[in-house]
């Protein structure tokens, strides 16, 4: 009976690692901002002088060295020097942008490595200051 009770708290400990290694996002907005699972929706109205970003962000079972990010969409660039490591900020611009921010091979502090394909999506919508999204729909 021991080792049945042994077994099944070394599977809940294994299984429950593993549901902690995924990516989070957020779209940036002018309220407080909080990580998502998987995937993001957000947006808001952009001044002139404001660029739109999504934050991608590892949530990994342990300490991170460094990451190597795939982020995939149209008109989205990766900020320069921001996705070296657990995190990675995405510029975008006005309109509507579908961005997924995927991990590749993962470098932890203990000197191991491992090759995933975790992944989320952020759904951003952006659009000019003192205009309503809705402004061209409506005539």
């Amino acid at each position: 009976m021991k080792k049945i009770y042994s077994i099944l708290l070394g599977a809940s400990m294994f299984s429950g690692a593993a549901m902690a290694d995924t990516v989070s996002c957020y779209v940036d907005t002018q309220a407080y901002d909080q990580y998502s699972e998987n995937q993001c929706f957000g947006g808001g109205p952009l001044s002139n002088h404001r660029q739109g970003a999504v934050v991608f962000k590892v949530n990994a079972s342990k300490p991170i060295q460094s990451v190597t990010w795939n982020i995939s969409a149209f008109g989205a660039i990766p900020r320069a020097n921001s996705c070296n490591g657990s995190t990675c900020i995405v510029d975008v611009g006005r309109g509507e942008r579908n961005v997924e921010g995927c991990v590749d091979k993962i470098y932890y502090k203990d000197y191991t490595w491992a090759d995933v394909n975790w992944c989320a999506t952020a759904n951003a919508y952006y659009w000019a200051d003192g205009q309503s999204p809705l402004s061209g729909s409506e005539k």
